[in-house]
């Protein structure tokens, strides 16, 4: 059990963590999917680690039109930063640019954060997410932020109080993603970015701390984690400096409070989750509904958030994957970065609309199981 473990761990951009059951559900999962990549591979598809085809006719921020790309490793951007067990850490970035470009001023800004349940920092496939992001002519950014709580690492075993801790580590990270916008936006000139373009993405904890900072305030801080932490422009230079992200990108990530706390920001939204998710409720109800009730805080899960942006009059899209799990875009990063790139380009180019998409994928997370949005697209 422990090389499954370890395993999915390593392989997933996104995964957390799950009981022994779930694991034996992943595990199976995760052989049906590299089978099927392997399937992809010999008939000249992509897998999962594949890159896409350079276009340089192609449309930049939507085609890969650069075949090279330069990177800046650990460029520090918070240092200081207070952690859960009263010590402190330095925050930094990694930044991805198209190599030669001959427009290397006013570029959007794509930022992209690991998961890890705030627990711990899976950061595996990023550097591949982000340099594709920047041969289309982005300045992609590898986020960072604080993780780590009280018996953190015996989450596994659904150990500890997480409903009590996780959400202090969580509001923790927004204030780092919060303070990384602000840092991005006053630097922008020297880094060759449009402060007006900063979009913010994220798997599992990632995506969360993009579609939180974006809908959140510090009126949603309990109580007892705002007296402790502050605010969620507590930590961080430029506190002159907007942090409101221009766009949002949820892959399985949770809003950590009911649906009705979001209004209406005129922030373009782009979400994606399966709908068997082991870890992350569809709607809104316990995360990491494995462990005995109540263990974990209360979530909204996308089709939660996709139904609420809707009713308020945000612009937004929701990729539902009908069977699929936590690591529901696992389906290949060149299909994931042709998404998300997507969603960028028709946001700047003012053609995003509402709408949905529905993946059925070849076997079900969570055969004999599907919800009432899906059940029309599935064919028995």
């Amino acid at each position: 059990m422990k090389k499954h473990v370890l395993y999915l761990l390593l392989l997933a951009v996104t995964f957390s963590f799950t009981s022994c059951s779930a694991l034996n559900q992943l595990a199976k999962s995760q052989k049906i999917k590299k089978e099927q990549e392997a399937k992809a591979k010999k008939n000249g598809g992509d897998n999962l680690n594949s890159r896409d085809v350079y276009n340089p006719n192609g449309v930049r921020y939507r085609d890969k039109v650069f075949n090279e790309f330069d990177v800046i490793k650990n460029l520090t951007f918070l240092k200081g930063d207070p952690t859960w067990d009263n010590k402190t850490v330095n925050l930094s970035i990694d930044i991805y640019t198209p190599k030669n470009d001959p427009n290397p001023k006013g570029r959007p800004c794509f930022v992209f954060y690991y998961g890890g349940a705030w627990a711990s920092k899976m950061k595996n496939g990023i550097a591949v997410l982000n340099s594709e992001m920047a041969m289309r002519g982005y300045v992609a950014v590898s986020g960072d932020y604080r993780v780590g709580f009280p018996q953190s690492n015996g989450a596994l075993l659904c150990l500890g109080n997480p409903k009590k801790n996780m959400p202090e580590a969580a509001f923790r990270a927004f204030q780092d993603t919060r303070a990384l916008i602000r840092y991005l936006r006053a630097n922008a000139d020297k880094l060759g970015i449009d402060p007006n373009k900063i979009y913010v993405a994220g798997g599992s904890a990632g995506g969360a701390n993009a579609v939180n900072v974006a809908y959140l305030n510090d009126n949603d801080i309990p109580v007892e984690i705002k007296s402790k932490i502050g605010g969620l422009d507590a930590v961080g230079d430029y506190k002159n400096v907007s942090s409101k992200p221009n766009g949002v990108i949820s892959l399985s990530g949770p809003l950590i409070a009911p649906p009705t706390v979001m209004e209406k920001q005129n922030i373009p939204v782009y979400l994606l989750q399966g709908q068997c998710d082991e870890l992350i409720p569809w709607d809104y109800a316990n995360a990491f509904p494995y462990c005995s009730p109540d263990k974990y805080p209360m979530v909204s899960g996308c089709h939660a958030m996709y139904e609420r942006l809707k009713q308020v009059g945000e612009k937004v899209w929701f990729d539902m994957v009908c069977g699929g799990g936590h690591d529901a875009f696992g389906w290949g990063f060149v299909e994931l970065n042709k998404r998300m790139a997507n969603f960028m380009y028709l946001v700047m180019t003012n053609q995003f609309r509402t709408g949905e998409y529905v993946f059925i994928p070849q076997v079900s997370s969570c055969p004999g199981k599907t919800f009432p949005e899906c059940e029309k697209y599935i064919k028995k």
